[in-house]
């Protein structure tokens, strides 16, 4: 993708009518549902965009708070987490890319997106990792970037893996924002 990609909260002018993207559902969510959940809080929306044409919507992932049962995790990253019963994760709930955009690496750049921003706040929300409940055909992505089976569908990242990824692998799509070392 040889274009700048910004990545912007949903907002009222992006174009969700038109956003195409047929597996598990992914472009009915956008169309249907994700100004709802904006709207009630049980997601942040964040939507890519070119920026010379910043209505169409060429990508989206979701970011919720969620905890695990700290039995549910692995025990070698037990080890290093508080004694409490419960852990607080960030659920990437969705990520698609338009059909017109398959291919160009979009999908990779917004899941380092979204990692961007989970290390970016959790100091200030508590966070130990990044979770995912994939779809049957999108479990090899996440584990291209090194997230681990947890149980059924359910994957997860720690933030420390998360950082040493990002210094490691920049995305392979150009962004008007600088993106941590």
């Amino acid at each position: 993708m040889s274009e700048f990609i910004r990545v912007e909260v949903l907002a009222g002018y992006h174009d969700r009518k038109n956003f195409e993207c047929p597996t598990g559902g992914l472009g009915d969510y956008l169309r249907e549902r994700a100004s709802q959940d904006v709207r009630h809080r049980a997601a942040a929306v964040f939507v890519a965009v070119n920026p010379a044409a910043p209505e169409r919507v060429l990508g989206y992932y979701t970011l919720s708070s969620l905890s695990l049962k700290l039995t549910d995790i692995p025990a070698q990253h037990q080890r290093k987490l508080a004694r409490y019963p419960d852990v607080g994760v960030t659920l990437l709930g969705r990520l698609a890319v338009d059909v017109s955009c398959r291919g160009q690496h979009l999908g990779e750049f917004l899941l380092f997106d979204a990692l961007y921003r989970v290390i970016a706040t959790s100091s200030t929300i508590a966070t130990v990792a990044l979770v995912v409940d994939t779809l049957v055909d999108s479990k090899d992505f996440y584990i291209r970037y090194g997230f681990t089976h947890l149980r059924d569908q359910r994957y997860w990242l720690p933030l420390d893996s998360a950082r040493d990824l990002m210094q490691n692998q920049p995305p392979s799509i150009l962004t008007h924002e600088e993106r941590p070392s």
